[in-house]
């Protein structure tokens, strides 16, 4: 017979708490590797995140991500084709209607 309680004994459960629990605080899925620094730059990169109380992943995922986010395609800016048509007359008033609509019924 099976214990009702076996689940929640089990690793299975435990990897489906955690999994749930960090779907649900909003976490990104993670990978676990491997990088090589030099001892200098892993003593700089441990001071920074100590002082900005985050953790070491954290610190050094923030880099990669930021790199990579300034080296997306930017788009090509938006330009407006604009035609000359000849400019304005100088002796009309444009906040006047009735000269608006003299001029351009003369023309």
């Amino acid at each position: 017979m099976i214990r009702p309680t076996a689940f929640l004994e089990s690793r299975s459960f435990e990897r489906c708490a955690s999994v749930c629990m960090a779907a649900m605080l909003g976490y990104m899925a993670t990978a676990r590797t491997t990088i090589t620094l030099d001892q200098g730059l892993l003593d700089e990169v441990k001071q920074q995140a100590s002082q900005a109380h985050r953790t070491v992943s954290d610190f050094v995922g923030e880099s990669p991500r930021g790199r990579l986010s300034s080296m997306r395609r930017q788009p090509e800016p938006f330009t407006l084709a604009t035609v000359d048509l000849g400019g304005y007359k100088p002796d009309v008033d444009i906040s006047d209607n009735a000269s608006l609509r003299d001029v351009m019924d003369e023309e």
